[in-house]
């Protein structure tokens, strides 16, 4: 049940706001199943390992991941009109078999739940990066637990889609939506809910998540890119 993948096909009656919140609503939802899948865990403590990262070494397991996530998932684009949305684990196995084809959500529920299952906060920056008031890509979150001398205790962004960016940059954005994934979550996972006919098939219309959709959407989003330094720099 947890390597389906859900494509969420979106009616011309559904508003951009409830398309958005449905989006946002999977999106924390995914990570945080991702979060709790010991499959998950156990790879990212694989990638961890063998990248070498001493004890201790926050930065260098949050690098360590986000630079294994870039450079081994491979982009590529939804169908026009459907919504994918996969699992971490769906994700793990597909990059094992040379198969993996994701979009930008995608990549951030892995690295989110990669991060989350080893002990790192996590969640995603809903962004736009065209300035034109849609909300168009996401970016990985995640801080470290204890402060580092780099990004202190601030929250860090990941640029996942392009491998030559380094933890902290990112694509030049206007507007910007922070969420954060709640990994102690206890609600049936998204895979294992009869959603709007998921029980019938992979393909469900629009339907809301159980959730109420934004999730834990974090107030003020202008004052988290300033402090998150993503608006009034040039990247």
């Amino acid at each position: 049940m947890a390597e389906r993948i859900l494509r969420v096909r979106y009616g011309n009656n559904v508003s951009p706001q409830k398309r958005f919140e449905s989006v946002v609503g999977y999106l924390q939802q995914l990570i945080e199943d991702g979060i709790r899948d010991e499959y998950v865990r156990k790879k990212a403590v694989e990638i961890i390992h063998r990248a070498g990262v001493q004890p201790h070494d926050e930065l260098g397991e949050i690098r360590a991941i986000v630079k294994w996530v870039q450079n081994n998932v491979h982009y590529i684009k939804d169908i026009i009109g459907v919504e994918y949305f996969m699992t971490a684990r769906r994700l793990l196995k597909d990059v094992e078999q040379g198969t993996s084809a994701a979009d930008c959500d995608d990549f951030v529920i892995l690295g989110a739940s990669l991060l989350g299952a080893v002990g790192y906060p996590t969640g995603a920056l809903i962004v736009d990066s065209n300035n034109d008031g849609v909300f168009n890509h996401v970016m990985l979150l995640t801080r470290t637990v204890s402060p580092t001398r780099e990004f202190g205790s601030k929250w860090i962004p990941a640029e996942l889609i392009f491998r030559n960016f380094k933890l902290g940059e990112s694509v030049k954005i206007s507007q910007v939506y922070p969420l954060i994934a709640d990994p102690n979550s206890t609600r049936v996972p998204v895979m294992q809910r009869n959603i709007a006919g998921l029980g019938r098939g992979p393909m469900h219309s629009f339907g809301s998540p159980s959730s109420n959709g934004l999730g834990a959407l974090v107030p003020r989003p202008l004052v988290w890119a300033k402090n998150l330094g993503l608006i009034g720099r040039d990247k």
